[in-house]
């Protein structure tokens, strides 16, 4: 409730001062009740609320300032004509206030356009912003976030035949990147005030009706500090417990104490079973707190001298010290890059030109965000700007009746400034109400946006709301349409010579056609920035529909996916494959299962990679190429349907006391074998270091979108399952014969008759994953799409507005040629001819606008250019059909009125 508080405390500023002294409070508590009312807490009640308080708001504003005007206006009757100072000046504004509203309000029609224009632009806008806000920009609110900075990693000497790929040599890496020998060497600068580091993980909390699986937080150092957060309830770590083997003590996030312990204030000191040990919570953090979506905070507990230095899987955070910079902090981490590189690089390949690099948070985080984010704020501000072009020519058409007015007012002796304070008190009455509608859209809009976000950012507990910052957007964005919409009118009115406009009727031609240049200006802008847009929308739309229709590699249908994670505690060494062989036996007995397996990963959530030696090529190798690995079950390529291409797949015979062979897609054949017969090639994963082992190559698969259909094939390495010990975290892979959701339950079953405290999670059809993996690529479509459909439409109106009035201001011209031999054909053809001259301008701008910005959507585009003949040349066509239909029916119109009528037309 306080974030709404604070964001009515805003808005309620537009009462008078004086208002907000005598009934503030009592404003504030009549808000904090209303929103108690039973209509509010059904769906959709937080928009219904909003808009019933913005309604509410603006019209008593409204009569609070009209009934002060009024009184003001009783005190200081024949003042006004006085130079006007201090008080006198606030009452000559609202008068003009007054006065805009009276205006407004005697043309219904006229503002309900123009407020619609503003509300659908600024509404739209701060939409987006919100979500750009809340998703990209300020996803965690942290104190001072900007200074909270992640050490993330490149090593060049690791590369990839593919470009773009996890590892590439140009790519920085943020997450589970260093090691505790690495972090040691970053934590002896002087550039962090405070640092940590921490492992992610899942743990299972057991105990209670139900187990429950938990992302967990592995720390070598208390986060909480260098967060800048600490524990709503308890304390944070102690050092001893951070020491390796210190006591088993635990940290749970906000959510887990209200969901799982019923927001006990007694948790403090109760032991909790994870996994197979009891540990004591010492700590509840506050609701903001969930660091990539944590809900549980541990010591990692082991002996960090002890860790190789190759073995990197930590995640290192940094709060720049006082008087620290970004700069001066990768400055520094270049230099310790350097010094690692020079002691370590006989012993480490991979250090020769490796680099280390310091990033905000955020940054680091939504990286790969921000680029869409920023492109659909871009799209939605240019419907912005096109609402204002429209609203604009809207008062220039009104300012074409009004000119005789304005000039016999300056003849009368009104000053200028006078005229130009009315014009803009008006424009900015329309901003306010296209303002109080367009938060009204945007509250509504982001109340309902969290039940289409992935899970990935509900569960990192992003704050999606109307939050201050959205709102005082949007008031920025309402005064800066009220200055786009009246600059123009007001110009003309500061430009207005009375006696010249008194005293020729022809002056009051030309001045009709100065107007209709400024108006077919507009339309050419508004046709730009739509061309733009629909541009952008068709490269996406032909982008969408190769992705749909690109050859995947494997079969997504009837496959349900599930994760599973098995505390050490309880299971070690050869007893993690016993209990995964277990569950695929099981669950592939089912009689409405075709085919299980278990994977640590699968298309498309290619996640893990690593460098890549082949035997006899590694001395020659100036970049160690770089493939995913992937550890697979028999039967995984089966129940995924990837075919086999040569050789053979895995078989319950490939054990820990087998010899080592592995399986390799065409794609790590063709680019990091160059080719050659892959069949008896041995090749090592992993960094340097002496413990690797040789791993024969027994078979070929073929290729698969394992980054899914939006992303190049990667060469990928496939391990048997059962020749590894290590790995106690595997997704099950359940091909169902019907309804693959409809599994869950027989599949759950089946793993609670193997261990009654074993919960299963991240569960998803692979159709699922598949649409997450597109998602920038599914959202930005739909929103540039409407986006242009909106562009369009709006441009369309504009169109045949101005042509229609234009045909208006050109009846008498029209009947003279009608009534000298022009028949209707002919005035058809001029008025069109007209339309197409305004959209062929906007057109041939908003081509070259939309090359250049064209670059922006690169990122989202696959398997077409920003330069696409073929979406250049549609919206060409469209914006074609556009300009005939907008010039036509005016056309036709005037063809049809009578010579006669259209001589005697004043």
């Amino acid at each position: 409730m306080g974030g709404r508080l604070r964001v009515y405390r805003v808005l309620s500023r537009l009462y008078s001062r004086s208002f907000r002294r005598s009934y503030g409070a009592e404003l504030e508590a009549t808000f904090m009740l209303s929103r108690e009312e039973p209509r509010y807490s059904r769906r959709g009640g937080e928009w219904l609320f909003w808009f019933d308080m913005l309604r509410d708001l603006s019209v008593s504003v409204a009569r609070q300032r009209i009934r002060q005007a009024a009184l003001a206006a009783s005190r200081i009757s024949h003042e006004s004509r006085r130079p006007q100072t201090g008080g006198g000046k606030v009452d000559l504004m609202l008068h003009d206030f007054r006065h805009a509203l009276r205006v407004v309000f005697r043309q219904p029609g006229f503002a309900t356009a123009a407020v619609l224009s503003l509300a659908l632009g600024i509404g739209g806008s701060s939409l987006i912003y919100g979500l750009v806000d809340a998703l990209v920009l300020r996803p965690f609110p942290y104190p001072e976030a900007d200074r909270l900075v992640a050490v993330g990693v490149a090593f060049p000497r690791q590369g990839t035949a593919g470009a773009g790929a996890p590892g590439s040599s140009g790519a920085r890496r943020f997450i589970e990147v260093l090691s505790p020998a690495e972090y040691g060497d970053i934590r002896a600068g002087r550039s962090f005030a405070r640092t940590t580091a921490f492992d992610l993980g899942n743990r299972n909390l057991v105990g209670g009706d139900t187990p429950e699986r938990l992302f967990t937080a592995l720390l070598l150092d208390d986060p909480f500090s260098v967060i800048g957060m600490r524990p709503a309830l308890g304390r944070g770590f102690l050092p001893h417990e951070l020491a390796p083997n210190g006591p088993p003590v635990a940290i749970i996030s906000h959510r887990v104490w209200q969901s799982r312990f019923g927001g006990d204030s007694a948790i403090l000191g109760r032991a909790i079973r994870i996994g197979g040990q009891s540990a004591a919570v010492v700590g509840v953090m506050p609701p903001g707190l969930l660091l990539l979506g944590t809900d549980l905070w541990i010591p990692w507990g082991g002996d960090q001298t002890r860790m190789p230095r190759n073995v990197r899987q930590f995640t290192v955070l940094g709060r720049l010290a006082q008087g620290a910079s970004l700069a001066s902090a990768n400055a520094e981490m270049t230099a310790i890059a350097g010094r690692i590189d020079r002691e370590f690089r006989g012993q480490f390949r991979e250090y020769e030109g490796w680099r280390l690099e310091a990033r905000p948070w955020a940054a680091a985080v939504t990286g790969e965000l921000r680029q869409p984010a920023l492109v659909m704020l871009g799209a939605v501000i240019l419907v912005l700007l096109i609402a204002c072009a429209n609203v604009a020519n809207l008062l220039l058409a009104r300012a074409a009746s009004q000119q005789r007015d304005v000039a016999v007012r300056l003849a009368l002796g009104a000053a200028r400034w006078r005229v130009a304070r009315e014009l803009l008190a008006e424009s900015l009455v329309l901003s306010i109400a296209g303002c109080a509608a367009g938060l009204a859209f945007a509250a509504a809009g982001l109340t309902i946006a969290p039940e289409f976000l992935p899970m990935e950012f509900t569960e990192m507990g992003a704050d999606v709301g109307l939050s201050v910052r959205v709102v005082g957007f949007g008031i920025g964005l309402a005064v800066m349409s009220a200055v786009i919409v009246g600059l123009v009118p007001i110009l003309r009115a500061w430009r207005t010579a009375p006696r010249e406009w008194l005293k020729l009727e022809g002056h009051r031609a030309t001045s009709g056609r100065a107007l209709l240049r400024f108006r077919h200006a507009f339309i050419v802008t508004e046709v730009a920035l739509a061309v733009a847009l629909l541009v952008g929308a068709g490269l996406l739309v032909r982008s969408f529909i190769r992705m749909q229709a690109t050859d995947l590699g494997f079969d997504p249908a009837r496959v349900l996916t599930m994760r599973l994670t098995l505390p050490r505690e309880k299971y070690k060494g050869e007893a993690v494959n016993l209990f995964f062989n277990q569950a695929v036996e099981r669950i592939g007995a089912l009689a409405a299962v075709e085919r299980a397996a278990a994977a640590s990963q699968y298309p498309p959530m290619g996640a893990f990679d690593t460098a890549v030696d082949i035997e006899g090529a590694e001395a020659a190798a100036a970049v160690r190429p770089n493939a995913f690995f992937t550890f697979a079950s028999p039967g995984y390529f089966a129940t995924l349907g990837v075919p086999l291409k040569s050789g053979r797949a895995f078989t319950d015979r490939d054990t820990v006391r087998a010899p080592l062979v592995a399986i390799v897609n065409e794609a790590f054949a063709a680019r990091v074998l160059r080719g050659e017969r892959p069949i008896g090639r041995r090749l090592r994963l992993g960094d340097s270091g002496p413990d690797r082992q040789w791993v024969e190559i027994v078979g070929v698969v073929g290729d698969t979108r394992n980054r899914g259909a939006a992303a190049p094939i990667e060469p990928e390495v496939f391990l048997p399952v059962n020749q590894q010990t290590m790995w106690n975290q595997l997704f099950l892979l359940v091909r169902a014969r019907g309804d693959a959701a409809a599994l869950l339950p027989a599949v759950r079953r089946e793993i609670l008759a193997l261990d009654n405290e074993q919960p299963v999670y991240a569960i998803a059809t692979l159709e699922d994953s598949l649409r997450r993996a597109v998602f920038p690529q599914r959202v930005s479509l739909a929103l540039i799409g409407l986006f242009a459909v909106v562009a369009l439409v709006l441009a369309a109106v504009g169109v045949y507005g101005v042509i229609s009035h234009g045909v208006a201001a050109r009846t008498q011209e029209i009947g003279i040629r009608m009534a000298l031999g022009a028949d209707a054909a002919a005035v058809i053809r001029m008025i069109v001819r007209q339309a197409f001259t305004l959209v062929g301008l906007g057109l041939g701008a908003g081509l070259a606008l939309a090359l250049l910005a064209g670059r922006a959507l690169t990122t989202l585009l696959v398997g077409v250019t920003p330069r696409d003949p073929g979406t250049l040349a549609a919206v060409t066509a469209l914006l074609a059909l556009v300009g005939l239909a907008a010039g036509y029916l005016p056309a036709r119109r005037a063809a049809r009125v009578p010579p006669s009528e259209a001589l005697r037309y004043e």
